[in-house]
Formats: C-alpha cells, sequence, structure tokens
C-alpha cells in the first residue's frame, strides 16, 4: 500500500512539473510574441571605405624647368628677356622696384611662421578627433503637447430698452406712451412685469421746478394699453422723490429699489496638468556621422591652410631671390615660355615666365606601410589638380625604403601607421606647370572585391563561450543567433570575414526585445 502511495506521489509531482514547465515556456513565448525588434540592413550599417587608400598633396616639380612669378606689391621696372629666347644660367630676367624690400621679406618670413603654426594645430586637432570615441546616436526630442485654450466664458447681454412698445427699462430722456404729464392726464409708461427705473429718470423729475410732472408707470395684460390694467406706479407731483443714485434701479412691479449682489468670484480654473516629458539626455561626444564630417572639414582646412602656406614660401623664395640688387636670374639653361605682359601682370596664381627646359613634371606623395606588399614600381597615381580640377595620371618610379616624419597623407584605416614616401612621373603636362599642387589619390592592387567587405560596429557583437554572434532576422521574421568569424579592427568598427551578407538584417544585441524568437521589423 506505501509503495502504491509513493508510485502515485512521483507521478504527481511530474505532471505539476511538466505542467510548470509549459506555463513558462507558454508565458516565454507569449513574451516573445509581443515584442518587436528593429533590424537594418548590413548595408546600411557597413563602415568600409577601404582601409587600403591612401590620399595625399604633392607639389609638381621639374629640375629642368624654372618658372618666375610676380612679387605682390611690387613693381616690374624692366624685362630682359622676349618669348622664346634661349637664355643661359645667370642670364637677367627681369627687375624689380626694390624700395622697403628688406621689411616685406620680414613680414614675408612672419606670414610662413604663423602658417607653419596654424597648420600644426590643425593638425593635432585632426589627431585628437580621429582618436576620438563615437558615441550612439542621440534620441530624437519628442513633439511639444499642445494645451487645450480655456474658453472665456459668454458675457450676458443687456436687454434691448422695449421689448414692442413695454419698456424693459426707463432712463432720463425716455418717451412715454401717452399722456400731457398733467395730474388730471399723466405720463404713462407701458411697462413689462421685468421692467425697472434709473434712478437718474426720478430725479430728472424732481429737479423740474416749474411745474410739477405726473407719470404713471403701468403694467397691462400682454404688454398692450388696450388690455386690463394689472398694476400702477404714480411718481411725481407733489409726492417727488429725495434724490437717490443715478445709477440706482427701481422695480417698477414691487416699487422698491433693487439690490444688485454682487456675483461670486468666478472660481479659478487650474489650467491642465502638461506631462513633464523629460528631456532625453544627448550623450556626451559626438556621434559617428559628427566625428567623421568634422574630420573631413579639419582635412580640408589643413589643405587649405598648406596651399597658403606653400604659395607664401615661394613668394618669400622669389622675394630672396631678389632681395639684393631686385634682378631675378635664369638659374638653368633653357627656352623663355608664356612670357606675360608687364603692364598686366597674371593674377590667377600662373608665373610670369618660364624657363623650360624638358616635358615631364615629378610630384612625390606617401603611402601607408599597409599598401606596401600591394602598391609596386610603375603602377599608376591619379593626380587632381587645385588650381584647375583637372586629372591627370602619374607613374609611380620610386618608393622609399623609410617612413618619413610628419608626411601630409591620410588614410581611412590604422592611424598609427607610418607612411613611405614614393616619386611619380607625369608625362602629359599640358594644363599643368612646375610648382603646382596637387592632389594625390591610390587604392590597393586592382583585382580583390573590396566593395563586399564587410565593417560593423563593435556593439552589434557579442560574444558566447569563446564565440562571437550577431541577432540576426530569419526568414520567418524572427531572431536568431548568427554566428560570425571576425577580422580587422578599424576605428570603432570590426571586419565581418564570414557569417553575413550585405542583404542580412541584424538587430541592436541589447535590451528587452534582443532574444532569440522575437518578432522583427525592419527600420531605415
Amino acid at each position: 500500500m506505501s509503495k502504491k502511495v509513493i508510485i502515485i506521489t512521483v507521478v504527481s509531482l511530474a505532471i505539476a512539473g511538466a505542467g510548470i514547465f509549459g506555463g513558462i515556456t507558454a508565458y516565454r513565448n507569449y513574451q516573445n510574441n509581443n515584442l518587436t525588434a528593429e533590424t537594418q540592413l548590413v548595408s546600411n550599417l557597413n563602415s568600409y571605405f577601404g582601409e587600403n587608400g591612401t590620399s595625399s598633396s604633392g607639389i609638381l616639380t621639374n629640375d629642368f624647368s624654372q618658372e618666375v612669378y610676380a612679387l605682390e606689391d611690387k613693381k616690374i621696372i624692366e624685362v630682359f628677356v622676349e618669348e622664346g629666347q634661349t637664355v643661359a644660367a645667370g642670364d637677367p630676367l627681369i627687375s624689380y622696384d626694390m624700395t622697403l624690400s628688406q621689411l616685406e621679406l620680414e613680414m614675408k618670413e612672419l606670414d610662413v611662421s604663423t602658417s607653419n603654426s596654424k597648420i600644426e594645430a590643425a593638425k593635432k586637432q585632426l589627431e585628437k578627433l580621429k582618436k576620438t570615441k563615437p558615441v550612439s546616436p542621440r534620441p530624437v526630442a519628442p513633439p511639444e503637447p499642445v494645451i487645450p485654450e480655456t474658453p472665456e466664458p459668454p458675457e450676458t447681454p443687456e436687454p434691448p430698452e422695449r421689448t414692442g412698445e413695454a419698456y424693459n427699462f426707463i432712463q432720463k430722456g425716455a418717451t412715454p406712451n401717452d399722456g400731457k404729464g398733467t395730474e388730471e392726464d399723466p405720463y404713462v409708461y407701458l411697462c413689462t412685469p421685468e421692467c425697472y427705473v434709473l434712478g437718474e429718470f426720478i430725479n430728472d423729475l424732481s429737479a423740474n421746478k416749474k411745474r410739477p410732472i405726473y407719470v404713471s408707470l403701468e403694467i397691462h395684460k400682454d404688454n398692450k394699453l388696450t388690455e386690463r390694467l394689472l398694476s400702477a406706479w404714480e411718481i411725481g407731483g407733489d409726492n417727488g422723490f429725495p434724490q437717490m443714485a443715478q445709477d440706482s434701479r427701481w422695480s417698477v412691479k414691487t416699487k422698491s429699489q433693487l439690490i444688485e449682489i454682487e456675483e461670486p468670484e468666478e472660481p479659478e480654473v487650474p489650467e491642465p496638468e502638461v506631462p513633464e516629458i523629460p528631456e532625453p539626455e544627448e550623450p556626451e561626444g559626438y556621434t559617428s556621422e559628427e566625428l567623421s564630417k568634422m574630420i573631413k572639414e579639419k582635412e580640408q582646412e589643413i589643405r587649405d591652410l598648406d596651399l597658403q602656406k606653400r604659395k607664401e614660401e615661394l613668394e618669400l623664395e622669389q622675394m630672396k631671390k631678389v632681395s639684393n640688387d631686385g634682378v631675378v636670374k635664369a638659374e638653368i639653361n633653357g627656352v623663355i615660355k608664356n612670357l606675360g605682359e608687364q603692364d598686366n601682370l597674371p593674377t590667377d596664381g600662373s608665373p610670369f615666365l618660364t624657363v623650360a627646359g624638358s616635358e615631364g613634371l615629378y610630384v612625390s606623395g606617401a603611402l601607408s606601410e599597409l599598401q606596401l606588399g600591394e602598391i609596386k614600381v610603375g603602377q599608376t597615381v591619379y593626380a587632381n589638380s587645385w588650381e584647375s580640377g583637372k586629372s591627370f595620371e602619374a607613374t609611380i618610379t620610386e618608393i622609399s625604403q623609410y617612413p618619413e616624419e610628419n608626411s601630409n597623407a591620410w588614410g581611412e584605416g590604422n592611424p598609427n601607421v607610418s607612411y613611405y614616401p614614393y616619386t611619380a612621373y607625369i608625362e602629359d603636362t599640358e594644363g599643368l606647370r612646375n610648382g603646382e599642387y596637387v592632389d594625390l589619390t591610390m587604392t590597393a592592387a586592382m583585382g580583390e572585391n573590396r566593395q563586399d567587405k564587410i565593417y560593423i560596429e563593435r556593439a552589434y557583437i557579442r560574444e558566447e563561450d569563446g564565440k562571437k554572434y550577431v541577432l540576426k532576422a530569419d526568414e520567418n521574421n524572427r531572431l536568431v543567433k548568427q554566428y560570425v568569424k571576425t577580422g580587422k579592427t578599424l576605428w570603432q568598427s570590426v571586419e565581418i570575414q564570414t557569417g553575413l551578407t550585405m542583404e542580412d538584417r541584424i538587430a541592436f544585441p541589447y535590451g528587452k526585445a534582443a532574444k532569440e524568437g522575437v518578432k522583427v521589423k525592419e527600420t531605415e
């Protein structure tokens, strides 16, 4: 008997346990069905810009040509050469008026020093921006609540003076309906039952000293004199009233003064309470978009400052060459080309004359250490003119084995990499000139399809038992764990080597809705 009891007890516990487990499972399913997770396309979250692309700037040079620029605020007093003339090194080309030359030279040196300081400060600010960790996107402020306007209470309108022929109230100067004002034939005023007489009317009767005036204030049935008289109030004559308040009111029906009852003050209607909506706390710092914009603006500022500095350096160099006697001499053997007019100096930054030797031009740039295994001598570099905006191709002729300090190159990858200088040759120089500044752009060797690379923010990746995963929407629009293989880290983004495609949709893996089985919706 005891064994049966034990068996029954065990079975009962098992059934109860199954019921509890089933209830928990059902409750979890209920919760999941009532949660919704937002997802975004991987292609929209992809932050890859090509980590092996590098840009830099350089100046076009040609050791076999010399360009002479007209100095600002300097007058050319003599030109010693002509277009197409052959000159030798040391031959005079032009001469300037050198009044105040030493003072101008010192001011130009100060300009160059100031520009250098500005560039160094801007570079430090750029480096700080590149190392700044972005914050989460800022919350959108809720709309302002609409407060309903409290309607004004309507004003009680004054009654009209008459209703038909009957008076509602009688004031000074009111015209009688009948009579002559004598004792035998008093003035008759037809009144409504609610009619009242103002004190100014009664005072006016007493004020008449020439003869007594008799008045009969009468209330008739249906407010008609031809109908039965209901009541009458005779005033005037010898039974005049004492002076009374002009605006006092006297009831014709009761022959007594109407006492105005002060209306109670309207209770203050409390303004509707506006629910206090807490201001969304903005995270301190900058989002990824803000940082990207600030970095681009700072890079443009550095390029503009660098262009200004190079222009000032070029002017300083020209000033030093003519600081003694004001004569500019040929530095190489060559032919005079592009000779300007003495009385119409160029204002677009072009040289006044050129002593041309050979045709080609060289430019120096820099590449990232990450590109050393991919960029080779003979590869094409793209040059873009700062002045004309035209693009040109250059061929790399030499890559240095040693990195350079204070490089003006920048890339989208690791900010701590070193940069190696290279030299490229431009054969087709039409539209270019010696000393012109250009932007240089290069990418890694062609062949690898870099458009398929995926980099997503580190926050979207979680780890479990040493494995990394994301929360992805499956074909049933439910969240599932998707394990991924990661690669390099660039800024705050991680490379996804396997496990995701551009068409997949993933959710932010934190919060109540960040779990498997939850329904998903796509957001932009």
